[in-house]
Formats: C-alpha cells, sequence, structure tokens
C-alpha cells in the first residue's frame, strides 16, 4: 500500500508490552500499544492527531460482538472489519476436551457458540463498510449470519517469494543426520496441546510398530514465556516416558530459516493436527505446500477445504485416522506423489503478499465508493 504512495500504517495491540513504542524491525514503523486504550490516549496527543486516516482495517473475532466499543479503535472514519478464521463446531469441542484442559477451551468454545449474527449486528451498528475474509468459509458463514454477500471478500494470506533454491545449502551439519537418514514425517510449531502433538506422539506409536524404518521430527519453536516452556518440557517428558525419543525426535533450539526448509523439503510431509486452528490456513501449510510437501491436518472447515487434494484430512484428535495417514505419507509413495504435485499445481495460482497486499487495497477503496465486490 505504501509502494503506491498512501500512508499506510501499522498499529499492534501487544498484551505483552509494558508501553508504548514504534518498532522498525520490518522494514516500516510498527505502533505497538499495550491495549486499545492505550493506543486511544496516544491519538489524544497532538503528535499523533496528524494522523487522520481515511480507511481502518482492524480485525475482529466472532466474540467482539459481545464486547463493548472499548474495543474499537479512535478513528472516526471508514472501517473494514476483518476476520482471520476461528470457524469451530460441536465436533471439534468434543475432540480437543479429550486432550485439552478446560481453561485453555473457554475462549475457543465461546468462538464456537456465540450466535454469529451479534458480531453482524454490531458491525451494521458501527457501520462497517466491508468484510474481509481468509477463507470462502468464513464469508459464507457471515453471509448465513446476515452480512451483504457484496460486502464481504476472502483474501488467503500471501506467499513469500519462491526461493526454495536455497534449500540446497548447507546446513553446518546440525540436522544432516536427520535428513540424510530414516524417512520422517515433520510436525512444526509450539508443542500446546491445542496444535495437536499429543495426538501425533499416540498415533506415532501405531507407526512405529508397523514400520520400523520411520521417524516423527518435531521442530518445536523455542517461544519465550513460562507457557511455552512448559508445553515443552510436557511433551519432552512425556515422550521420555514413552521410550521413544530415537524415532520421536524433538528439536528445541532456535534453527535457521534454510534449516527449517531443509527439513520440510526433506519430509514426506508435514503433520499439523490441529485440535482447534486458531486462524485459517497457517502460513507452516502454505509454505509446505509451495515446496510440494504434502500436509496432514485436521478436518477444520477453512484449512481443511482448501488443503483438498493437497494432503491428508482426518478428524480432530483421531489417533487411528492420524496414524494412518501418516503411515500413507512414509510408505505409499504413488499417494504422496499425487498430493504433492497437487500441492505445486495450487501454489502455483496463490497469490503473493504483494498480491494480497493489492487485493486488501482495491476492496477497501471499493467499500468506500460503495461498490460491491
Amino acid at each position: 500500500m505504501r509502494a503506491h504512495g498512501h500512508d499506510a500504517r501499522v498499529v499492534s495491540i501487544s498484551a505483552g508490552a509494558d508501553h508504548s513504542y514504534v518498532s522498525h524491525d520490518s522494514g516500516l514503523p510498527l505502533y505497538c500499544y499495550p491495549t486499545v486504550s492505550d493506543l486511544k490516549t496516544s491519538f489524544s496527543t497532538d503528535e499523533e492527531e496528524t494522523f487522520n486516516p481515511a480507511l481502518v482495517y482492524w480485525p475482529v473475532t466472532w466474540r467482539s460482538g459481545l464486547k463493548g466499543n472499548s474495543v474499537w479503535h479512535p478513528w472516526t472514519c471508514a472501517t473494514v472489519a476483518y476476520h482471520g478464521g476461528c470457524c469451530y463446531n460441536a465436533g471439534h469441542v468434543r475432540a480437543a476436551m479429550r486432550h485439552m484442559p478446560f481453561r485453555s477451551l473457554r475462549t475457543l468454545m465461546v468462538e464456537t457458540y456465540v450466535p454469529k449474527h451479534i458480531l453482524v449486528r454490531k458491525l451494521r451498528k458501527l457501520g462497517v463498510i466491508g468484510v474481509l475474509c481468509m477463507t470462502d468459509l468464513t464469508r459464507r458463514m457471515f453471509a448465513q449470519a446476515g452480512w451483504p454477500k457484496e460486502k464481504a471478500i476472502a483474501i488467503p494470506p500471501g506467499l513469500p517469494p519462491d526461493d526454495s533454491g536455497t534449500t540446497d545449502m548447507p546446513s553446518n551439519g546440525c540436522l544432516e543426520n536427520i535428513h540424510s537418514g530414516l524417512p520422517y514425517v515433520l510436525f512444526l510449531g509450539n508443542p500446546l496441546p491445542i496444535r495437536g502433538i499429543y495426538v501425533l506422539l499416540s498415533a506415532s506409536r501405531k507407526v512405529f510398530a508397523n514400520n520400523k524404518n520411520s521417524r516423527i521430527v518435531c521442530l518445536l519453536r523455542p517461544d519465550p514465556g513460562k507457557e511455552m516452556t512448559s508445553a515443552r518440557e510436557g511433551i519432552l517428558r512425556k515422550v521420555k516416558e514413552l521410550g521413544v525419543e530415537e524415532r520421536f525426535i524433538c528439536i528445541t533450539r532456535k534453527l535457521t530459516t534454510n534449516e527449517i526448509r531443509q527439513s520440510i523439503k526433506n519430509a514426506r510431509a508435514v503433520a499439523m493436527p490441529f485440535l482447534y486452528i486458531p486462524s485459517e490456513i497457517p502460513l507452516g501449510i502454505l509454505e509446505a505446500m509451495q515446496m510440494g510437501t504434502p500436509v496432514i491436518t485436521s478436518e477444520s472447515g477453512g484449512t481443511s477445504e482448501y488443503l483438498g487434494d493437497c494432503g491428508w484430512v482426518v478428524p480432530p484428535g483421531n489417533v487411528d485416522a492420524l496414524a494412518n495417514a501418516v503411515f500413507s505419507a512414509l510408505q505409499d509413495a504413488e499417494t504422496r506423489q499425487r498430493k504433492a504435485d497437487a500441492c505445486r499445481e495450487k501454489m502455483a495460482l496463490h497469490p503473493t503478499w504483494e498480491t494480497v497486499g493489492d487485493a486488501w487495497l482495491e476492496f477497501g477503496l471499493s467499500a468506500l465508493k460503495g461498490l460491491p465486490v
């Protein structure tokens, strides 16, 4: 948007921050505030009053309809609401309850059961001019809840430039034994139960019993914080208890981008068996597909609908179904190749971030003029 001559700015509400600040790490100014109230307070100063946008893209969730206007932005201008997903159903809740404590499910359950028309009614009352969704599933849910179809659009997350050629670079020997050894299925992300890692661990025992020459490799992000540290310690402890450390391999150190990409490229499949998918089409799935690596994920509406023939879709929390998918990825070369080809075909048509930026801008400007999508 800035490349097109617009003074586009990014505002981040970060609960982890203890003060307001401006970051330039991303190559453009990122205005960070601990709360929306801090944003409003800062906006009331003389320094910030000079920025009066004509259009704001503001994030919403289904539970936003239950909240007051204190979480809304301070500018009296046109607004496009964008929704990241969270289109769950009762089946997802039941599956997650078998693997997650209730306290971790409360927010997700609200997202599942809150009537969707409450958010639509609030957006109408606030005069929102358009709704931007990540998938067609979310767009359809807005339409079913009463939002005008002509004022909503689905724009998926974008792809970075394809630099897959760099995956042939050496990884300093850190992962060479894994890449050159037995075939493996790769898990990416943090080890919170919501991501299905404990389901994958249970499924791996069935896979290992039937396939002596296979492994599960988990690249566990070294995210900071007490919760993440506890989650990493918990899964490592469980793996040790089961005595599968040699085959269910957990790597917790910080990896380079190249090391991660090499690991994806050399995997038979990337497993992301979420119990709930907190946002639609996680970027890890797109990155795997971009390199022609099929994905194993859970039935989740928007993400699994998008995945289609590019991977295996299993019921969330279903150990047997997940084990069968992992086994197929490891053993069935013909099926895996067909899915890899489907990944490359779909990614060839997937928008880049530049195209996504253009689409956001075009939709926002059209909505400002009152034009249909």
